[in-house]
């Protein structure tokens, strides 16, 4: 009887799993790219097609493009400083620039972000303060090669990042970290839900003397105050409905560093930086097919205070000794966003996951720029510009390949209106259970913010002429291997770039003026491998060998001239390397994370007409960097160690040059963190 009863029931389950799976419960596919879509997508993992006696795997490739993905509990146990470097340590080829900025994969600097799906338009240049604080970071994805079409703007890479949210019982902490330079950073967070409503807030407040990288290894000038609020509501109304609300309102006072001559004299500039943003998302339906509508608005300010000792001689000897090469510079700069997004994904077969939608916004702001003394250049300005883009793309899964192809429409208003239609096509070939082999094409279009462009006017002016978008036609290949809980990634990048734009510094001022040069290319090879070394470990590792470069002529900013043959930028750096291993149990942990750079480019040999025909020929010196934190938490009270700057190597991030002022990294700090949470 026993016998019979298992036979009979070994019957029935072949039967069931061999019965096809109403169409109500199947689930839906998540494309990738997908606003806050879950890190595990269904639609990309082995299915098992089940028949009486025969089982076949269906393989799908699990991704689409080169991401990075950063957890809430990764921020908090490496405790980055900034948006920027907390990029940096977790993403193969970011070089870590001067004064917290970043260069993904040689590039500029031009990037988009989005929060909780919908777009957050950059500060106006020349800020410092975080668009995005770490803290209120759940989920960061970064994305630097594979664009599928729904992302558009400036792409050397896309931050996609969900923010927490509340959850239950009203729940937060009190953090606060004491660490060298003076620095405070205190923090207050809350969060909770009731009934279909959640809500989380956080308060930030971070003091230094040590905001800026300065020009000499001591800080001179150089003290920051930022405050930081940022809030968050959501409201599920049923099951197919959400709204989203998250507001954020930044304020930052900012000294500018000086030079010993400069701190004689009592040169006293300051930058002020003031950004809020809202931003309203309404999401109907739920997985694949979720219509996800965004109205969003951002406002951002930078006013730059030169005093009267700017144009005061420095000591006899002294690099501003002589009063004619001096300039008194200041700035107020405003960009005012509105905007509306909105992305309608639908299944329309089991292969076909097609998806489009439209992204409209206006900006207006005003350009206040005066420099007396030497340079004698001025604007004075009210602007009015904006961007509108439509996109389609399809994710087609046939058999094992994912073939995300598409297009995208822009229309950039600016000084002059240009567009672009930019095609798309990312293929991703799953070889088996543990690798994946992908190729990428992208045409990129990535035009300068309106609010960024200078348009001069003076004695030594030559920043009158509009800025053109940069056009760049991008190529990838890779490999990605998982084993054991592991996995390892090889790629390689080839960008070729039409209007290259870049930056260069104004005077002895943090000011940025865009410039374009002909044309550029960047080139490299990306090396990472992270996961579990042994039981409560983990561990990540990466390496980046890349080459950027550019050619004249150039057009606006103050450089007049550059050479018609391919140099290397300022923010190229050769060889770029960072690593970290973690260890977490029984409430402790520690974190050890570490970062190498060849150095940046520098040095001018000028004609005899005072033209470049050579620029950033030498390099500064390798550095190795090494930070550390070690803690601990007993019930709600959590303390740690931070040491940053391990090996207490002093070293030179940038020396002067024709784009930037020479700019130093700190020495070694120790930091003490202590959080009660409640």
């Amino acid at each position: 009887m026993p016998r019979l009863r298992r036979r009979a029931l070994a019957l029935a389950a072949a039967s069931l799993a061999a019965a096809p799976l109403p169409t109500s419960a199947q689930t839906p596919a998540v494309p990738p790219g997908t606003p806050n879509s879950n890190i595990f997508d269904p639609t990309r993992a082995p299915e098992i097609v089940i028949r009486i006696g025969v089982r076949r795997y269906v393989l799908v490739p699990h991704t689409n493009g080169s991401e990075t993905t950063i957890s809430q509990r990764q921020i908090e146990q490496t405790n980055p400083q900034n948006f920027n470097s907390l990029v940096a340590a977790k993403t193969p080829g970011v070089a870590q620039a001067p004064s917290g900025e970043i260069h993904v994969r040689g590039s500029h600097g031009q990037y988009t972000y989005y929060l909780d799906g919908a777009p957050l338009p950059s500060n106006v240049g020349g800020s410092f303060s975080d668009l995005i604080n770490p803290k209120d970071i759940e989920t960061l994805r970064v994305y630097d090669g594979g664009f599928p079409a729904q992302y558009g703007g400036q792409l050397a890479a896309v931050f996609d990042v969900t923010t927490r949210g509340g959850r239950g019982r009203p729940n937060g902490f009190l953090q606060q970290l004491e660490q060298g330079y003076a620095t405070h950073y205190s923090t207050a967070e809350v969060g909770g839900s009731q009934g279909d409503v959640s809500y989380f807030a956080s308060a930030i407040r971070h003091s230094t003397d040590f905001y800026l990288s300065p020009q000499t290894q001591d800080p001179l000038h150089d003290s920051g105050l930022e405050n930081v609020g940022f809030g968050k509501l959501v409201y599920q109304s049923g099951r197919s409905d959400r709204l989203i609300l998250d507001a954020e309102d930044t304020g930052a006072r900012i000294q500018v560093p000086n030079t010993p001559d400069r701190q004689a004299v009592g040169q006293d500039d300051i930058q002020k930086e003031n950004s809020s943003f809202a931003n309203l998302i309404w999401r109907h339906g739920a997985g694949a097919n979720a219509l996800n509508v965004a109205l969003y608005s951002h406002q951002s300010r930078l006013r730059y205070f030169g005093s009267p000792q700017d144009l005061v001689a420095g000591p006899p000897g002294s690099a501003s000794a002589d009063p004619t090469t001096l300039d008194r510079t200041d700035e107020d700069q405003t960009g005012d966003y509105i905007g509306l997004r909105v992305d309608k994904p639908q299944q329309v077969t089991r292969e076909h996951h097609v998806q489009v939608g439209v992204d409209l916004s206006r900006v207006t702001g005003h350009q206040i720029f005066l420099a007396t003394g030497a340079d004698n250049l001025s604007e004075s300005r009210y602007f009015t510009g904006g961007d509108r883009s439509v996109y389609a793309q399809d994710d087609w899964t046939p058999g094992r390949f994912l073939v995300n192809y598409g297009a995208r429409y822009d229309i950039h208003q600016a000084f002059a209106t240009t567009s672009q239609l930019s095609p798309r096509l990312n293929v991703t070939y799953h070889a088996g259970r543990r690798d994946d082999l992908h190729a990428y094409y992208d045409r990129l279009f990535q035009p300068v913010n309106i609010e960024d462009e200078k348009q001069l006017t003076g004695a030594n002016a030559s920043a009158v002429a509009p800025i053109k978008p940069e056009r760049d036609d991008f190529f990838e290949a890779g490999w990605e291997h998982r084993q054991g809980g592991a996995t390892l990634t090889l790629d390689t990048y080839y960008r070729a770039e039409k209007d290259t734009v870049d930056d260069s510094t104004f005077a002895n001022t943090q000011i940025d003026i865009p410039v374009n040069f002909q044309k550029g290319y960047t080139r490299g090879v990306e090396f990472a491998v992270d996961g579990p070394l042994v039981k409560s470990v983990s561990y990540y590792a990466n390496y980046a060998r890349s080459w950027a470069k550019e050619a004249g002529p150039v057009s606006g900013g103050l450089l007049g001239a550059a050479p018609t043959t391919y140099f290397y930028d300022d923010h190229d750096q050769t060889d770029t390397a960072s690593f970290g291993v973690n260890y977490e149990a029984r409430g402790v942990y520690a974190n050890l994370e570490g970062e190498y750079g060849s150095g940046f480019p520098y040095g001018e040999i000028d004609d005899a007409n005072g033209n470049p025909i050579a620029l950033n020929y030498i390099r500064v010196e390798p550095h190795t960097t090494l930070n550390f934190t070690v803690g601990g938490h007993r019930g709600t009270t959590e303390v740690a160690l931070v040491v940053n700057n391990v090996l207490n190597y002093a070293y030179i991030i940038k020396q002067a040059g024709v784009f930037s002022n020479t700019q130093w990294a700190p020495a070694r700090t120790f930091g003490v963190k202590l959080t009660q949470s409640f």
